[in-house]
Order: C-alpha cells, then sequence, then structure tokens
C-alpha cells in the first residue's frame, strides 16, 4: 500500500488530468480509462483513488473548498481590516478569467450532480459553507462598527455567492459584456450598499 503522503498526490494528479481532459471532452462521455490513459497508468490503478467517474467529480467539486472555502477563510491572516479581508474575499471568488480551467472544471463538476441537492449533501454544502464565510465576515464587521448592514447578514452572504457563481459562469463563458473586472465592480457596488462602507480596489 502506498505510504499516505504518496496517495494525496497521486489523488491530487488525479484531479489534476481530470481536469485537463475536461477541458477538452465532453464531460458526459468522460470515463476513468480517459483519465488513467492522460496519466499513464492502468484504469485499476486510478480505480484505487476513485471506484468511478462519480467519485471522480464527487470530489473534484469538493475541491472547491479548498480554493474558495479555505484559501478566503486565511485572508484574515493577512489583514485585520474587515474591509479588505471583503473586497479580497470577493475578489478570490471569481475565476481569475475565461481560460481559469480549474474553475471551470469544477463548476462542471457540480453542474454534474444534477438537480436534486437534497440527494446531494456534499454538493449541497459547497454553496453554503462559502455564504458562511461570507455571513461571520459581514457579522464582525458590524458587531465592529465597520459595516452598517442593509439587510441581515446571511442574506447579504447568499445574494454575494449568488452574483459570484452566476458571474463566474458569464467569465468563463466568454461571455464578451461580463469579463472579471465588471464582474469585481458590480459585486463592490452592491457589496458597499449593503454594507454602508466604501471597500479598497481589488483586482
Amino acid at each position: 500500500m502506498a505510504r499516505p503522503n504518496r496517495q494525496v498526490q497521486r489523488r491530487t494528479e488525479v484531479l489534476d488530468a481530470a481536469i485537463a481532459l475536461i477541458e477538452r471532452h465532453d464531460l458526459a462521455t468522460l470515463k476513468l480509462a480517459d483519465v488513467a490513459a492522460e496519466l499513464g497508468l492502468t484504469t485499476n490503478a486510478v480505480r484505487y483513488y476513485f471506484k468511478d467517474m462519480q467519485e471522480l467529480l464527487s470530489e473534484l467539486a469538493l475541491r472547491s473548498d479548498v480554493r474558495f472555502y479555505d484559501a478566503r477563510l486565511e485572508l484574515g491572516d493577512h489583514t485585520d481590516d474587515l474591509r479588505t479581508q471583503l473586497a479580497q474575499t470577493i475578489a478570490a471568488g471569481l475565476p481569475t478569467g475565461p481560460e481559469d480551467a480549474e474553475w471551470r472544471a469544477i463548476w462542471r463538476a457540480v453542474l454534474a450532480a444534477g438537480f436534486e441537492l437534497d440527494q446531494r449533501r456534499d454538493v449541497q454544502g459547497i454553496y453554503h459553507r462559502q455564504v458562511d464565510l461570507y455571513a461571520d465576515l459581514l457579522t464582525a464587521g458590524a458587531e465592529a462598527g465597520v459595516f452598517d448592514l442593509a439587510f441581515a447578514a446571511r442574506d447579504i452572504a447568499m445574494s454575494l455567492m449568488s452574483m459570484e457563481d452566476y458571474f463566474g459562469y458569464r467569465i468563463v463563458a466568454r461571455d464578451p459584456q461580463l469579463d472579471r473586472a465588471t464582474a469585481l465592480r458590480l459585486m463592490q457596488q452592491y457589496a458597499e450598499l449593503a454594507t454602508g462602507t466604501q471597500l479598497p480596489s481589488t483586482s
């Protein structure tokens, strides 16, 4: 049996290979054998880490927790300024641009879960964990007197997350009228109205 650290490395390699393949192939026809071929492995070698494509896609969807929850939670380690934290949290949730392959692959994996989120609590939780992250930040700002919230913290958080998700989709779908800069501007404008304060600019 591979050592635990090697297992984690191999699982990451499999997910990275899946991201590359999803950019080039129809997700509906993608098979474990395709992922294995991308890595120069046998299908059984990949099956050791993921029993089927559904399990692999579920893991890929949950990879969003690393980028969009864990990494954003750490923003508070770099600054105590809650305005800056909110601005950075918004910016970090959007794709870097239309070529952000990881963002595209994660959301294709999320959409692959279908329209029955009550049956897929793993995928359902992705959105709500990130809503909680926003809500906690907004609540902290209100308690510190930095934010004057126009609505309940969770309502603002859900609106920001919904904007983030849909604007992000438009960015990676290459909508010529909605790029990252436009999405940032629109989200920041809403956040400023909702919090009663001006936020620093981000890129």
